[in-house]
């Protein structure tokens, strides 16, 4: 693999912490040192960021699993699932400039102004890959960029070499998953990313859990032992994945019910409880 483009490498990028967690740090050129406590609570919010988008938490020997996320615009209730934000249509598709193999940056463009405007490292931490053109297939991990306005070719650096030279193309932009993510909707829109362990404040960073035991929000009637899917009916619920069901079976299983709970009627009036195993 060819070196990779990081001016902060990180030698404790998986630490054991005193109380038994696990931390895997992903590398962030742009977010000051980090500083690495003795434990961490991830059932707290802070105004500011401590770790890099998607950072791990492994918690009672990886029985529960934690990504580190920022909340969107809206602030996000105890025990809802989440997703991604959805990608903006000026960021699919679109104007590429041309590339060497072994350079670390590649020239973007998005489409429309103002609503996709990209302010500075809006994209760190996501990935740009080539649709299309030469060097189509292949994905790189954006590290940082200057603001871009809408309609106007700015700059992304890129933590990996261009592997294959890129002439012609067109690309597609996405976020880190992590940033920003919003509760799911009625019916995703996005990748599901984990579960809040505590009422988010808009804006705000915080735990999402990804795998093992925690309190969801449950639409209709759930089974002892059987498999959830995300909720067609109710926001952030989850409801019982049936195979022989003709529409929304596809979403997938995301984990197994512990106690079947009560139909949360689409608000956080009661919970359920679930093995979460999303990773």
């Amino acid at each position: 693999m060819a070196v990779r483009n990081i001016t902060k490498p990180r030698k404790w990028s998986v630490i054991s912490l005193p109380e038994g967690q696990i931390l895997i740090v992903p590398p962030d050129d742009n977010l000051a040192d980090i500083v690495i406590p003795g434990s961490i609570d991830p059932y707290t919010e802070s105004a500011t960021q401590e770790f890099p988008l998607g950072t791990k938490l492994a918690c009672y020997g990886e029985e529960e699993v934690y990504r580190y996320a920022l909340c969107g615009g809206t602030g996000v209730e105890i025990g809802a699932l989440v997703q991604a934000v959805v990608p903006l249509a000026g960021h699919i598709n679109e104007v590429c400039g041309s590339s060497s193999v072994g350079d670390t940056t590649i020239d973007f463009t998005p489409n429309t102004g103002t609503t996709d405007d990209l302010t500075l490292n809006e994209l760190a931490g996501g990935y740009i890959y080539i649709y299309n053109g030469g060097g189509e297939g292949a994905k790189y991990r954006i590290r940082s960029h200057p603001a871009i306005v809408g309609a106007v070719s700015g700059v992304l650096t890129l933590y990996d070499p261009i592997r294959i030279a890129t002439a012609g193309l067109v690309a597609t932009v996405l976020h880190n998953k992590y940033h920003k993510f919003i509760i799911k909707p009625t019916v995703p829109t996005a990748t599901i990313l984990g579960w809040t362990v505590a009422a988010v404040t808009a804006d705000y960073y915080c735990w999402l859990q990804t795998k093992g035991p925690l309190c969801v929000l449950i639409d209709g009637t759930v089974v002892m032992g059987k498999e959830v899917r995300p909720s067609e009916e109710d926001e952030g619920a989850v409801a019982a994945l049936d195979y022989d069901e003709g529409t929304m079976s596809d979403l997938g299983s995301i984990g197994r019910v512990l106690e079947i709970g009560a139909d949360a009627g689409g608000g956080a009036a009661t919970y359920g409880f679930i093995d979460a195993r999303l990773e």
